[in-house]
C-alpha cells in the first residue's frame, strides 16, 4: 500500500469519519442496506461501485415514476457557463414547478449546491475522476430560485459521478419527508 494512502485515511478518520475498504460487492451491499434503512450517508465510491448501485436503484420504472429525464445539452452548457462548474457526462434530473410557476431542475440544483457549499467544493465534486458520490436518503431542502420558497417536492438526480438514492418505502423517513405517508 502506498504510504500516502494511509495519510489520506488518517486525515479522514482524524476528521471523525470512517473509511471502509472491501470488495465491490460488499460495498454495494452496504450502500443498498443504507438506502433501504432510510438513514442518511454519503458514499465515495469507485466508478464500478457507483455503476452497480445505479443499475440496482435507477431502474427505468423508477426513473419514470419519479420524473427523471435526461438533462438537456443547453442546460448542461448553462451549468458550465453560468455557474463555472464543469458539467459533463450523462445527467438525469426531475423538474419541479413551484406554485408561482418557477422551475427547479439540474441548473437550479447545482446553483443551490454552490450557495450552500461554495463554488470550489462544487467544482471539486464535478472534477472527481476516479471517485463517484452517492447520497443515500439526503435531507436536501429544495428552494425555489425565483421566490426562495421551500418546496415540498423532492429533487431526484443522478449525474456522471454524483447521485442520490432514496428509500421510497411508505414507512421510511424519506417517504415521510416526500409526503408519501
Amino acid at each position: 500500500m502506498d504510504p500516502s494512502s494511509l495519510a489520506a485515511v488518517e486525515s479522514v478518520v482524524g476528521g471523525g469519519r470512517a473509511v471502509i475498504a472491501a470488495d465491490d460487492s460488499i460495498v454495494v451491499d452496504i450502500v443498498k442496506a443504507t438506502v433501504r434503512s432510510g438513514r442518511t450517508a454519503t458514499f465515495y465510491l469507485t466508478r464500478a461501485q457507483f455503476s452497480a448501485v445505479n443499475a440496482w436503484y435507477w431502474t427505468p420504472q423508477r426513473m419514470s415514476h419519479l420524473g427523471l429525464e435526461p438533462v438537456a445539452e443547453h442546460e448542461m452548457a448553462r451549468i458550465t457557463a453560468e455557474l463555472g462548474a464543469e458539467a459533463c457526462g450523462s445527467a438525469y434530473s426531475n423538474r419541479i414547478t413551484c406554485p408561482d410557476g418557477h422551475t427547479y431542475g439540474a441548473l437550479e440544483f447545482v446553483r443551490q449546491g454552490i450557495e450552500e457549499h461554495g463554488l470550489e467544493a462544487t467544482r471539486a465534486v464535478f472534477g472527481l475522476k476516479d471517485t463517484a458520490v452517492i447520497r443515500a436518503n439526503p435531507h436536501q431542502q429544495v428552494v425555489c430560485p425565483g421566490c426562495r420558497r421551500r418546496l415540498a417536492t423532492p429533487h431526484y438526480y443522478v449525474y456522471w459521478g454524483y447521485g442520490c438514492c432514496v428509500d421510497l418505502d411508505d414507512t421510511s423517513p424519506a417517504a415521510f419527508a416526500a409526503g408519501r405517508r
